[in-house]
Formats: C-alpha cells, sequence, structure tokens
C-alpha cells in the first residue's frame, strides 16, 4: 500500500467552509492544519487530523500584517511536517504565508474578500496580491464570477470547484409549521456586506401589503444592535425574529419554516446559502451581484434582482400570490443544485488535483 500524501492546510480553523473540507479530505490524506486563530470551540469530525493554532486571535487587527510575526512558526511545522502539498485558503494571509515558505507545491484557493477587496487598497496591496497569487502552482475558485476577478491579476489557470452541499442533509423538509404565515427568512452573517438592512426595508412595505407575513433572520456579526434599532424604527419588531448563530445541520429544518429565502448581499464570491435553500425546495430571491446568478437561475430556481426595494417587494408579493409558482420553483431549485453542486462530486475534484 503506497504512503498516504502529505497536505498541509493554512486557513482558520473556525471557518465551517475549512472544516468540511478537511472532513472530505481526511480519509484519503494525512492532513495537518495551521491556524492563526485560536479555535473557538469543539468541532466534531476532525479526529486524526493535527491541528496547530496561536494562542490568540492575530488577523483582521485593524488592517495590520501581525499575522506575517507567525511566519517562524510556520516555516518550522513545514520543516517537521514535510508535506507534499500547502493548500492556502484565502489569498492574503494564509495564501502570503504559504507563498514565503517555499514548498514543493503551493495551491491557493480565493474566498472572497481577498480577491474582491485587498488588491483594491492600494498599489502595494495590488503588488503584493499579484506577487502572492503568481507563486501558486493551482488556483481555486468557488465561482465563474470570482475567477474572472481574479484573472485581472494573473496570467494562470484558475480552476472553479464550487463549494456544494451535502445532498443527504439539505433536502425538503416535513411542512411548515405555521401554515397560515407567509415567512420571509435569510440565514447570513449580520454584517453590511450582507445586506440584512435592505432585507428589513423590503419587509417593512412587504408586509403593509400582506399583514399575516414575518421575517425570521439567523446569524450573528457586528450590525446585530443596529440591525434590531433597524427593526424598531421601521415598526416590523413584533413580525422579525432575530435568531442568532445556528449549527450546520439545523440550517435545513429552519429553511424550511420559510416560504422564501432571500439573499440581498452588496458582495458575494459564491452564495452557499441560496444553494441550501434551493436545494430545500424554497424559492430564492438574490442580489445580481457576484457568483449569485450563477447560483439561482432568474424566473426558473428564484429571482435575481437589483438593489432597489420595491423591485424586490413585487418579486415576493409575486411569489405569495401564487403558490404553484412558489412549489415550481423550489422543485427546479433541488433539480438545479442535485447536478450541478454535489458537495461529493466537488471533493473528488479536488482529490484529483492532490493526486496528480
Amino acid at each position: 500500500m503506497s504512503k498516504r500524501k502529505r497536505i498541509l492546510l493554512l486557513g482558520d480553523i473556525n471557518s465551517i467552509h475549512l472544516q468540511k473540507w478537511i472532513v472530505g479530505l481526511k480519509n484519503d490524506f494525512e492532513i495537518f492544519v495551521f491556524s492563526l486563530d485560536p479555535i473557538e470551540a469543539n468541532i466534531n469530525g476532525l479526529e486524526n487530523v493535527q491541528i496547530f493554532s496561536n494562542q490568540k486571535k492575530t488577523t483582521n487587527r485593524k488592517g495590520k500584517l501581525s499575522y506575517l510575526k507567525s511566519l517562524k512558526k510556520f516555516r518550522k511545522l513545514h520543516k517537521e511536517v514535510k508535506p507534499d502539498f500547502v493548500h492556502a485558503h484565502y489569498a492574503t494571509s494564509y495564501g502570503l504565508l504559504g507563498a514565503l515558505l517555499k514548498p514543493k507545491k503551493l495551491f491557493i484557493s480565493v474566498w472572497g474578500s481577498d480577491v474582491y477587496e485587498f488588491p483594491k487598497k492600494s498599489f502595494i496591496h495590488k503588488t503584493v496580491f499579484k506577487w502572492t497569487v503568481n507563486r501558486a502552482n493551482k488556483l481555486f475558485s468557488t465561482s465563474q464570477n470570482m475567477k474572472i476577478e481574479l484573472q485581472k491579476y494573473t496570467s494562470k489557470d484558475i480552476n472553479v470547484i464550487p463549494f456544494g452541499i451535502d445532498l443527504a442533509l439539505f433536502k425538503k423538509q416535513k411542512e411548515k409549521i405555521q401554515n397560515d404565515t407567509f415567512v420571509i427568512g435569510t440565514i447570513k452573517s449580520l454584517e453590511k456586506i450582507y445586506g440584512i438592512d435592505t432585507l428589513l426595508s423590503v419587509f417593512a412595505k412587504f408586509r403593509k401589503k400582506v399583514p399575516n407575513s414575518k421575517c425570521i433572520i439567523y446569524g450573528k456579526g457586528s450590525e446585530g444592535d443596529s440591525l434590531i434599532q433597524l427593526a424598531i424604527k421601521l415598526k416590523i419588531e413584533n413580525d422579525v425574529e432575530f435568531k442568532g448563530f445556528i449549527i450546520n445541520n439545523e440550517v435545513p429544518k429552519a429553511i424550511s419554516q420559510m416560504d422564501v429565502f432571500c439573499v440581498l448581499s452588496r458582495q458575494e464570491s459564491f452564495g452557499v446559502a441560496a444553494v441550501e435553500a434551493a436545494a430545500c425546495e424554497i424559492p430564492v430571491i438574490a442580489s445580481n451581484i457576484g457568483g449569485l446568478p450563477e447560483v439561482v437561475v432568474n424566473n426558473e430556481t428564484g429571482f435575481i434582482v437589483d438593489n432597489d426595494v420595491e423591485q424586490i417587494v413585487n418579486k415576493l408579493f409575486d411569489l405569495y400570490s401564487d403558490s404553484s409558482l412558489r412549489n415550481k420553483m423550489g422543485q427546479n431549485g433541488n433539480t438545479f443544485v442535485s447536478n450541478n453542486y454535489d458537495w461529493k462530486e466537488n471533493v473528488e475534484t479536488m482529490k484529483s488535483f492532490y493526486i496528480l
């Protein structure tokens, strides 16, 4: 039996996305992980995976490159592990550190703000970004839109591997509990870029047309308090529920209590939340931004909209008024996701690059 290849993953161990990659790869490869930030909670499913992390949080500190202080530790770990591949998840911070290690093979996956925002901050940021991604042997993106953005900084081939979902988990659940109430919802971090404030403004107008409606919002973030105050200002606080953080395994159950799922982001590299909702046969209204038009088929699995409150309200009312349209879009969504975003197939594709 041949020796299993060693992969050193560089990324935030607290990210559910990185955790999913680890679980998907660990049975076929020997996995090591280095995280700049400490583990925040118990993480299941990562047995037989060696995880190394800093004692204190070193990322997102007012834009400073404090993570470079970890380079010495990274080099020591790299020397001890002797990996066949170093795969950095996030081109800045982890990607830069990975490039400075000068490994035998370096893979870099871009995630979003690293390619959409970082290079635009200054000439220096752009120079560092270009230097980093051009040191990679392989580059990966989760969407065609993000691939196009990355192509502005490199002539290298960019492989698109979507961040799919577990189709055994994300599927139609039992019927809604409150069938007499029309429920609009979302599951996103409570941050400015995800447009939760737009959703509240939309709901405030929609509720005037449809009094038997409510809005459910799952997620936590820095905008939490201000969004609650906005709901009060709009006089919808009694019909909006801020549910807080939800674990991934509970998401299908939460989605099943919604009639329409909204993703009104101002920036979105891929749109996994929209994919999850479609798999559960819930129609999706999504912004015409980033990777969202790739995962929501306009007029078939939902609606792609501009950042226009009246337009979104009208689309919601169309779905409210026509249950057969909701059901058709829901079924179309499930078929579309099954054909394009099966997580097992995505993992097998990624494995093929490690085996080469």
